[in-house]
């Protein structure tokens, strides 16, 4: 299986079930993802143990990857380890349940603290002034057992009952159970049984599941995939008939219930053989045609992998481009990048759409696909032209209309 994962994204302190201590281990994916930040979910991940080489598949959003805008809400920092601020989430040793920072307040040897914990009123909580001069976790701290399942490989945790901080390392089937796996900060291992509704399927129950929903939406297509099933996990093996399918797929058996991911290893299997420069001409077609929303785009294909960067409004943005090129023949892979701009004045898609149909009408125009867009003072002309003749006249003819606006003119001259 290494040889399907051949990108390594980082290292990571985890626990080997062979070794049954925590080891480093190398965290590999199929694809050279940037880390920086966090990265989408269900991705997954192949970790190989530094000392044994015991493979162990995982997935994304397992694992604590910079997810600041959740901060404040899952994770609790504590009075004395992090550096407290309005609208952090607090918990003091000993509460209840923690609670909101309304303001903090220092004394001369004294931190006076409000807190909402009921978010109605305040409670100001006195402490003692400590200087936290470098956090081992910035982000703050899961609260265990209370967050047992929530807790991501690699969060910084404090047990609330054992009153000691830690360090999530991973999850084991241990006999019919699942749990969650944390180093203490004594280098005591602790192994916290997880809730009833992170407990994985049985084996066999979450493939009869799976193949049961595939079988459904997929009748066709099912036929020719493999499926199998393990810890939550389900691999499809097998042929698809387009990139669209493949990933239709996918997305079904990671959207189920009690489902960690889907590592898909299904292959596309095309009807007809398309060149990349085919397949870069239906691509450019569909960004062309008139009901498409993207402008200032651009379009690279190598060995049936298409790479489409592109801007659009926001109110206009839409996923059926994506869809649309997955189904085209010969495409094995997809990456569209769109750069979201806010919304286009009026005046200007009026001006735009004016310009449109003035180049549709246009007798020395007849025969060609021309879009207009505008982006901040300048005009973009994107499309296909049967000629070097009716590019330089679509050019003077935005010109003209244009005035003192720049225009860019990127039209395309139409090849046999």
């Amino acid at each position: 299986m290494k040889a399907l994962f051949p990108h390594k994204l980082f290292s990571q302190e985890l626990f080997c079930r062979r070794c049954q201590k925590v080891r480093a281990h190398d965290v590999y994916a199929r694809e050279n993802f940037s880390t920086y930040g966090g990265i989408d979910a269900h991705i997954p991940l192949l970790c190989i143990c530094d000392k044994c080489q015991t493979l162990i598949v995982a997935f994304s959003q397992e694992f604590s990857l910079c997810r600041s805008e959740k901060v404040n809400r899952e994770y609790a920092k504590i009075q004395g380890r992090n550096r407290i601020s309005p609208g952090n989430w607090v918990y003091f040793k000993g509460a209840p349940k923690p609670g909101v920072v309304k303001s903090v307040f220092q004394g001369p040897d004294k931190e006076i603290i409000n807190v909402s914990f009921d978010g109605v009123t305040t409670k100001a909580v006195e402490c003692e002034k400590v200087a936290v001069e470098s956090e081992e976790a910035p982000e703050g701290y899961r609260l265990l057992p209370s967050q047992s399942s929530v807790t991501l490989m690699g969060d910084h945790v404090y047990h609330a009952i054992r009153e000691r901080y830690g360090l999530c390392v991973g999850f084991v089937k241990d006999g019919d159970k699942d749990k969650l796996v944390v180093l203490l900060d004594d280098k005591t291992l602790l192994f916290t049984t997880l809730p009833d509704q992170k407990q994985n399927l049985p084996n066999d129950k979450l493939q009869a599941v799976a193949r049961n929903k595939l079988s459904q939406i997929f009748p066709k297509d099912f036929q020719k995939i493999s499926l199998q099933a393990g810890q939550g996990i389900v691999f499809l093996n097998g042929l698809v008939k387009n990139l669209s399918t493949k990933r239709a797929m996918k997305a079904c058996v990671d959207g189920l219930p009690k489902v960690r991911g889907c590592v898909d290893f299904t292959r596309i299997q095309s009807d007809s053989y398309m060149t990349d420069s085919q397949i870069e001409r239906l691509v450019l077609a569909l960004l062309d045609a008139p009901g498409c929303k993207m402008f200032d785009y651009s379009v690279k294909v190598s060995f049936g992998k298409v790479e489409i960067s592109a801007s659009c409004y926001e109110s206009d943005f839409s996923k059926e481009l994506e869809t649309r090129v997955g189904e085209i023949p010969g495409v094995m892979d997809l990456a569209c990048s769109v750069t979201m701009l806010p919304d286009e004045p009026e005046e200007n898609r009026r001006q735009c759409k004016e310009m449109e149909t003035d180049l549709a009408l246009h007798s020395m125009l007849q025969g060609a696909r021309i879009r207009v867009s505008c982006v901040g003072k300048k005009f973009i002309l994107e499309g296909e032209v049967l000629s070097v003749i009716q590019k330089q006249v679509a050019f003077l003819s935005v010109m003209k209309n244009a005035k003192t606006t720049s225009v860019e003119n990127r039209l395309r001259i139409a090849t046999s």
